[in-house]
């Protein structure tokens, strides 16, 4: 049973890797104190129906990285000091606030994803969405998070880039 458990995380280590090779993830900087995971990709999609897209998060999040396990119940206000949250009937939860919108441009948001919640960190997330042709759209994701993150950093911030790049994977599976 060890040996099966032993290869399924294997698995799985390689398919994230693999995964984060596709949609140009890299984790850019990491030290004890931060790390910053910074994902690009082009889609097949002009920028306008990529931003409005995006805005509907439930349509797109991976349901299994929500608090409550339905992405469905998730949103993004898009205004300054709007929620990225997610409400399931009385259960709520706060993902992150919306600190700058330019739309069909940039949204910015401030706080920490899942566990980073629980840690001393401040995390800032920037999506950019540019036109390098028409009906096309480069979307670049970054997410800067600073803090004591401790020993786990390398661990911390691989997990992070692979939860957001399977996002981002999830998004522009929506143009295909």
């Amino acid at each position: 049973m060890k040996s099966l458990s032993t290869l399924f995380s294997v698995i799985l280590l390689l398919t994230t890797l693999l995964a984060a090779q596709t949609a140009g993830a890299i984790v850019s900087t990491q030290s004890k104190q931060h790390f910053s995971v910074k994902i690009e990709t082009t889609i097949k999609a002009p920028v306008e129906e990529v931003y409005q897209q995006f805005l509907k998060v439930g349509g797109w999040w991976e349901s299994s990285h929500t608090w409550f396990g339905d992405a469905s119940k998730m949103y993004i206000e898009p205004k300054a000091n709007g929620c990225f949250c997610e409400v399931n009937g009385d259960k709520e939860a706060l993902h992150m606030t919306v600190s700058t919108v330019i739309p069909n441009k940039n949204v910015q948001m401030v706080g920490g994803l899942g566990p980073l919640q629980s840690m001393g960190v401040y995390g800032h997330m920037s999506w950019s969405f540019k036109a390098p042709t028409k009906g096309m759209t480069n979307l670049t994701m970054t997410y800067l998070v600073k803090g004591f993150v401790g020993e786990e950093s390398e661990m911390m911030a691989k997990a992070v880039d692979g939860v957001l790049n399977t996002q981002i994977t999830n998004l522009e599976s929506k143009f295909k």
